[in-house]
């Protein structure tokens, strides 16, 4: 039976860069906030978090909402693969094609399992 793993921090950025010989994780414009030309309008981003304490085949699943109403406007979902619960993977979701149909307020989610394991708060402005 899968056992769900704890996440360690959620970051949003543009690049995620791993370095080869140590292969240490640079992350590259993180944000939480974001001025854009237009609405709608499409961003991409990667959602990056650290996963450990899991073991088997566990579900995750990355959902966006507008916080006002929490109506999901974006989901997407993968399985992660845990040999033994010491074993720490990294999670590193590209997301191309989240439509934020207005400026406001967002939550990015980590689920796993159905439940919530990390969440980012942004917040998108129209640009000036």
């Amino acid at each position: 039976m899968a056992k769900l793993p704890t996440a360690v921090g959620l970051s949003l950025c543009e690049q995620v860069i791993i370095e080869e010989k140590t292969h240490n994780v640079t992350l590259v414009n993180c944000f939480m906030h974001r001025a854009l030309d237009h609405f709608p309008s499409r961003t991409p981003f990667i959602v990056f978090a650290h996963l450990t304490g899991g073991f088997g085949e566990v579900p995750l699943d990355v959902v966006v909402q507008g916080l006002a109403e929490l109506d999901e406007i974006y989901r997407t979902s993968l399985k992660a693969r845990f040999a033994e619960p010491l074993q720490t993977i990294r999670c590193t979701v590209r997301i191309r094609d989240c439509e934020f149909p207005e400026p406001g307020k967002y939550v990015v989610s980590l689920f796993a399992g159905g439940e919530t394991m990390a969440e980012r708060k942004i917040q998108l402005l129209l640009k000036e």
